[in-house]
């Protein structure tokens, strides 16, 4: 028999931490709770590929004091970074995961600001689609930035001619492969979900798979072959509709 559907939100937690490529391939989460000082506790929190603080704040609405709790959080890392060092490589660079039911127009408008400011992704989630047993996660990208594409017209030429190969390659599959984010990582999702990411950094940029350990995040590779195996894993996602167990590779 099949698990019931996901539709409290009181078990997202557990779920997510379970299931962070949900939100991110490549994203490691632990089911315990971040201390940053008086009444202010992060309930699940992990890292990207990176090793850049990664913190979920699940609200199943919204009001005035998540905003203002967010800018606290960022504001924690950034001045205090040094003192988390035992947790994160670099916990002066906190990443913010909203997850949340419903997003008024006021609040959609703080968080297009928000932002701008620090890296923010919010997450609608809704109950499990007819058939599907786990939530339906939507990443909400904000009214004022332009999408992914836009992220690559500050790449470099030899860079940027390796990964058009390959978000081209994602684009004429069938079905296709859709990338989502407003900023770094570009996330490719299909029908299974969030099956790759690509983060960006002074090195270059990494395609992370689902499970990938955080360890083989810098390998980089300075010919087209990364390229290659990266199409070559999307064409086995689409055949197979479940993303593989992989390792990250980087594209110099």
């Amino acid at each position: 028999m099949p698990a019931p559907a996901l539709t409290d939100f009181s078990q997202l937690q557990s779920w997510l931490v379970a299931n962070p490529d949900a939100l991110e391939p490549g994203l490691v989460l632990h089911d315990k709770q971040l201390y940053l000082g008086p009444d202010l506790t992060i309930p699940v929190y992990g890292t990207d590929p990176f090793g850049r603080p990664c913190l979920c704040m699940i609200h199943p609405t919204l009001d005035s004091t998540v905003c203002d709790k967010m800018l606290e959080v960022v504001s924690r890392l950034q001045t205090e970074g040094r003192r988390f060092r035992p947790l994160f490589a670099l916990p002066s660079e906190p990443r913010i995961f909203l997850i949340t039911s419903e997003i008024s127009s006021n609040h959609r408008h703080r968080l297009d600001l928000l932002a701008g400011a620090f890296p923010l992704r919010t997450y609608l989630v809704s109950d499990a689609l007819p058939g599907e047993v786990t939530p339906n996660l939507h990443l909400e990208d904000p009214l004022s930035r332009r999408g992914p594409h836009s992220l690559l017209e500050q790449l470099p030429p030899a860079t940027l001619a390796r990964v058009e190969r390959l978000i081209s390659a994602a684009e004429v599959l069938q079905p296709p492969i859709l990338l989502q984010g407003h900023d770094w990582p570009i996330v490719f999702v299909n029908q299974s979900g969030s099956i790759a990411a690509l983060f960006a950094d002074e090195k270059g940029l990494t395609f992370t798979r689902p499970h990938s350990s955080q360890g083989n995040a810098g390998l980089r590779l300075e010919n087209d072959e990364v390229v290659d195996s990266a199409i070559d894993y999307l064409i086995r996602c689409q055949i197979n509709s479940e993303p593989a167990v992989a390792e990250s590779v980087t594209i110099g």
